[in-house]
C-alpha cells in the first residue's frame, strides 16, 4: 500500500465522485478507477458502493478513510518537522556536565547558545566524570563537560576537545601546618586522612594514582559524593581533600586553605561526544558553539 493510494481513496471519499476527484487529483478519470479497484483487489474488500455516478463508502471505506487521514496527516507533520532539523530550525542536545561547571561556566554557555538556536532544546544534568561517561555510552545524554583519567580507558568510542585545564590544589583547614606551606609535596600526605569525593568522580582517581606511583599509602575516605561536601568536611578539620583551583575559589569556606601541590598537578574539562556530528545537525552546532565558546580551535 503507498501514500498516492490513501490519497486517492481520500480524495473520492471527499468528492463522492470519482469524476470529480480525478479532475482535482489531475488524473484521468479511468486511471483513477482502475488505481481504487486495484487497491480493493489487493485489501479484499470493497471500499466504496457504487451507485449510479456517484460513490459511497462502505462500513470498511469509512474505516479505511479515518485511519488514511490520520497517517497521512502524520507523514505531513514528519516531513514538516524533518524539515525544521534540516534548516535548523529544531532539535535537542542532552547535556551532562559537573556541578563545577554548572555553577560556572554552563549557564552563560547555554544563554549564549540559546540565543543563536532559539529552537534548539537543551537539557542539563550534573554527575561526576565518571557516571556522565557511562551516561553519554548508554545514550542518556548526548555530549559531557567530563574529566577523562588518563589512567584508565575511555568508554565507549568517543570523541573529546580539551576545552580548559586548573591546577588541582589541596584543600587544607586553617589549622593544619601544612596550611602555611606555599606548596604541598605528595610525600607529606602520608600521615593525613585524605577526603575525597566517590569513583563518580575522576578527580579522584587522578589523585589516587599519584599517590600510588609514589608508594604513599595515605588513610582514604570515599564518602562524598560532591566536592562542595568534601570541602565541608575539610572546614570542620576532618582532613584534607582536593579540588580545582575554581572550586576553591567558588566554594571559599572560611576554615578552608586552598594550597598548591608539589609537583603541580592539573586536571582537564573536555567536551566529550560519541555521534557523528554529520547526523546530529543539532549536536553539531552546540560542539562547535561550546568549542568557540572556549577558544578552541576544532575541525569538525
Amino acid at each position: 500500500m503507498e501514500r498516492s493510494q490513501l490519497i486517492y481513496v481520500v480524495t473520492v471519499a471527499e468528492c463522492g465522485s470519482v469524476t470529480r476527484a480525478a479532475e482535482k487529483l489531475h488524473l484521468s478519470q479511468p486511471s483513477l478507477s482502475n488505481q481504487i479497484i486495484h487497491l480493493e483487489q489487493e485489501l479484499g474488500i470493497a471500499l466504496f458502493a457504487r451507485v449510479r455516478k456517484r460513490v459511497h463508502l462502505t462500513e470498511a471505506g469509512e474505516v479505511f478513510v479515518r485511519h488514511a487521514q490520520r497517517i497521512l496527516n502524520d507523514m505531513q507533520a514528519l516531513a514538516e518537522r524533518m524539515e525544521d532539523y534540516a534548516a535548523n530550525r529544531s532539535g535537542r542536545v542532552r547535556i551532562g556536565a559537573l556541578p563545577i561547571m554548572c555553577a560556572l561556566h554552563i549557564p552563560e554557555l547555554i544563554g549564549g547558545f540559546h540565543s543563536e538556536y532559539p529552537s534548539i532544546t537543551l537539557t542539563l544534568q550534573e554527575r561526576g566524570s565518571a557516571e556522565l561517561l557511562q551516561a553519554l555510552e548508554q545514550s542518556e545524554i548526548d555530549v559531557a563537560f567530563a574529566i577523562l583519567n588518563p589512567s584508565e580507558p575511555a568508554v565507549g568510542q568517543v570523541h573529546s576537545l580539551p576545552l580548559l585545564q586548573s591546577e588541582i590544589c589541596a584543600a587544607v583547614h586553617v589549622d593544619n601546618p601544612l596550611a602555611r606551606r606555599d606548596a604541598i609535596e605528595l610525600e607529606q600526605l602520608a600521615d593525613q586522612t585524605l577526603i575525597t569525593p566517590n569513583q563518580d568522580f575522576n578527580l579522584s582517581g587522578i589523585i589516587l594514582s599519584h599517590l600510588s606511583s609514589l608508594g604513599i599509602s595515605c588513610q582514604v575516605q570515599n564518602i562524598c559524593s560532591q566536592i562542595d561536601s568534601c570541602l565541608a568536611l575539610v572546614n570542620k578539620n576532618m582532613g584534607i581533600s582536593f579540588c580545582s583551583r575554581a572550586s576553591a575559589d567558588y566554594y571559599r569556606y572560611p576554615n578552608v586553605v586552598s594550597v598548591s601541590i608539589k609537583p603541580a598537578i592539573s586536571r582537564t574539562v573536555y567536551l566529550v561526544y560519541k555521534k557523528d556530528l554529520a547526523f546530529y545537525p543539532s549536536l553539531q552546532h552546540f560542539v562547535r558553539f561550546a568549542a568557540e565558546f572556549w577558544k578552541t580551535n576544532v575541525i569538525l
